[in-house]
C-alpha cells in the first residue's frame, strides 16, 4: 500500500491527466448511450420534409449538418428498406401505424424494418399513397480518444482524434509536456 501512495506521489500530474481523461471519456459515453436511445426511435416525416432540410432538422431533432446527411443517406440508397401498404384512412394513420409497429418490434413487418441503425425515417409518401422506410446510419467521421501508452516501462497518457481514415494522436510526460506524436490512416474499414 506505501509503494502505492509513493507512486501516486511521485506520478501526480500523470495521474491527474488520467484521471481526466477517464473522466472525460466516462462522460462522452454516457451521453452518447442517452442519444443513442433517441436515434433509435422512428420518427414519422413526409416526403416534402425529406426534400428540405431545415425542415428535416426540424422535425427529427437533429443538427442541420445531420439532416443534410440523412439526406444524402437516402438519396443514395434511392430505395427505402421496405414499402408495403397497410389497410387505413389515410397515409399518415398507416405511418403512424408503422411507427407503433416497429417501436414494438412487431413479427408482422420485414426483419429489415426492424434492424438497429443510427436512424429511423417512416415517410408518409402521399403522391404515391404508400409508406417508406429508410434505415439510415451515418457515418461517425469525428472521434475523440483517450488511453494510455507505455514505452520502455513509462507510461504516458495519450489523446487521440480520428477524422474519417486519419488519426493523430498526442503523448503527455507525466509534466505535462507533450513526449511524442502518433498519426495513423486507416487503410481498410469493414
Amino acid at each position: 500500500m506505501s509503494k502505492v501512495k509513493l507512486y501516486l506521489s511521485q506520478h501526480k500530474s500523470a495521474v491527474t491527466v488520467i484521471i481526466g481523461v477517464i473522466a472525460v471519456v466516462l462522460i462522452v459515453l454516457v451521453v452518447g448511450y442517452k442519444q443513442s436511445g433517441d436515434k433509435q426511435q422512428p420518427k414519422i416525416v413526409t416526403t416534402d420534409t425529406i426534400n428540405n432540410a431545415q425542415a428535416l432538422s426540424k422535425s427529427i431533432n437533429v443538427t442541420p449538418d445531420t439532416a443534410v446527411q440523412i439526406q444524402r443517406e437516402i438519396q443514395h440508397t434511392k430505395e427505402p428498406a421496405a414499402t408495403y401498404y397497410l389497410q387505413a384512412s389515410d397515409v399518415k394513420t398507416a405511418a403512424k401505424q408503422t411507427q407503433q409497429s416497429i417501436n414494438n418490434n412487431s413479427k408482422t413487418l420485414p426483419t429489415v424494418v426492424t434492424e438497429k441503425s443510427d436512424r429511423t425515417a417512416v415517410v408518409a409518401n402521399e403522391q404515391q399513397q404508400k409508406v417508406d422506410v429508410y434505415k439510415i446510419n451515418l457515418n461517425k467521421a469525428h472521434k475523440i480518444k483517450a488511453g494510455i501508452t507505455v514505452i520502455d516501462d513509462k507510461s504516458y497518457a495519450t489523446v487521440g482524434y480520428q477524422a474519417g481514415r486519419f488519426e493523430g494522436m498526442a503523448h503527455f510526460k507525466s509534466d505535462g509536456k507533450i513526449k511524442g506524436a502518433t498519426a495513423l490512416y486507416t487503410v481498410a474499414e469493414w
